[in-house]
């Protein structure tokens, strides 16, 4: 498989994914709602369609003549006008039930779809119980889906690992929910490995799999870890109750632009322990990952360049 579609080139791992596709050959399109914002992807010989994926017609046009399709999506962020009375995750539904029929309808049978560690059936909050319908939704259709689940992406771009770097410079750290919950990691490049890797695994067709390294660390622990790398003492942290971020959620929405029900969406998955289990992907793609502190370091060298 060598034409590829990225929808979500605009964000953080499908940026990346996008970048590594190119250097190892393959040729790239990618389905954007602002070109503008992956000038840097076109001039690096990436092909760059406008469209949306609540618009079925700019879907099918952006997969035809492609062997497979990524999705690195989320619908948390501000969306087109035309969605604004849609909640978040009837926004992200309705646009993989449009790009599973226009992979249908263009013969394009291989699906690989990234959301995250946590997903599952006994999800209990909205977020977490929409991408788990979506998940099965994907797994139950005729195509050739794998569904990759990372914990928390070590890189400079990606929101969480940001926040964490940030407070990691700081004196006092503001730490949302009690700092206690437990999380995997994995750095960008060991995820975008793992993309590209499945991508000609028949092995992984219809399977879905957690990913991360070997590390698992309280959000309190990721920060004081990478203060360590980058030589500054271990900040004071103060605790954000999720009770009040929830209450102010609406709010945020209106103020952000954001859909329906997003943050409070979001915020009620946080303060979760997200583990799970990557060793059905270590035997499928058996390159060990980086650990968080080395992750930690390669994403510093990248911020201190910027």
């Amino acid at each position: 498989m060598k034409r590829i579609l990225v929808i979500g080139a605009s964000g953080f791992v499908g940026g990346y994914l996008v970048r590594q596709l190119l250097a190892d050959g393959y040729l790239v399109r990618c389905l954007v709602r602002n070109p503008d914002k992956v000038k840097e992807l076109a001039d690096s010989g990436c092909e760059i369609v406008k469209g949306d994926i609540t618009d079925f017609s700019s879907i099918q046009g952006a997969l035809e003549s492609m062997d497979a399709v990524y999705i690195s999506i989320h619908t948390l962020a501000p969306q087109h006008a035309g969605t604004a009375d849609q909640g978040f995750m009837d926004i992200e539904m309705n646009g993989i039930q449009n790009i599973v029929k226009a992979c249908q309808m263009q013969n394009v049978r291989r699906v690989i779809y990234v959301t995250s560690l946590g997903i599952s059936e006994d999800s209990k909050d909205a977020w977490t119980q929409g991408r788990s319908k979506i998940q099965q939704y994907l797994l139950n259709t005729s195509l050739d889906v794998t569904v990759i689940q990372p914990g928390m992406i070590v890189g400079i771009g990606g929101l969480g690992f940001n926040m964490v770097l940030a407070n990691a410079q700081k004196n006092t750290a503001f730490v949302v929910g009690n700092g206690r919950n437990k999380l995997r990691c994995i750095a960008i490049d060991d995820l975008v490995y793992i993309l590209i890797g499945v991508l000609n695994k028949q092995d992984a067709y219809r399977k879905c799999y957690e990913v991360g390294s070997d590390d698992v660390l309280t959000s309190d622990q990721f920060i004081d870890a990478a203060a360590d790398v980058i030589g500054h003492r271990h900040p004071r942290k103060i605790h954000i109750p999720l009770a009040a971020l929830r209450f102010a959620a609406p709010l945020i929405e209106r103020l952000s632009k954001a859909p329906k029900g997003s943050i409070k969406g979001a915020l009620d998955g946080l303060g979760e322990d997200l583990i799970g289990d990557p060793a059905a992907i270590r035997k499928l793609l058996p390159r060990q990952p980086i650990s968080y502190n080395q992750a930690v370091e390669q994403a510093f060298m990248v911020y201190r360049k910027k």
